[in-house]
């Protein structure tokens, strides 16, 4: 079945949505991080992130919030490979995690909750 383009528009902006809510939950502060209890919503990103392509060919997503996704991607993989990385103390310690936050929070400053607003 062919997507009609109102159907893609409307992935774009469902996959766009959930990408932003996982980015602004890896930006939290790491105190705030184990204590929020819809923290799990950061792991929207594994489903956001792959299908980023629906938000650049809508034209929401500039050069450098691409290097800037694929930068936090690559250290959610290194967070993700180390078993040690899951407890509340290294959420807390850990300096991955933190680049991570820091690098999640460069990302959602250049990313509008609903960039389809301004093309208005």
């Amino acid at each position: 079945m062919v997507e009609t383009a109102e159907e893609a528009e409307q992935r774009a902006r469902v996959f766009w949505s959930m990408l932003r809510v996982s980015t602004a939950k890896l930006a939290m502060d790491a105190q705030e991080q184990t204590r929020d209890p819809s923290v799990d919503d950061c792991f929207m990103w594994e489903a956001g992130y792959p299908v980023l392509w629906r938000s650049e060919e809508a034209g929401w997503v500039s050069p450098v919030l691409r290097s800037r996704l694929d930068a936090l991607d690559h250290l959610l993989a290194q967070l993700s490979d180390n078993p040690d990385a899951w407890s509340d103390e290294a959420i807390t310690a850990m300096p991955l995690w933190e680049g991570a936050r820091r690098a999640a929070l460069d990302c959602l400053t250049l990313m509008p909750a609903a960039p389809w607003d301004a093309e208005a």
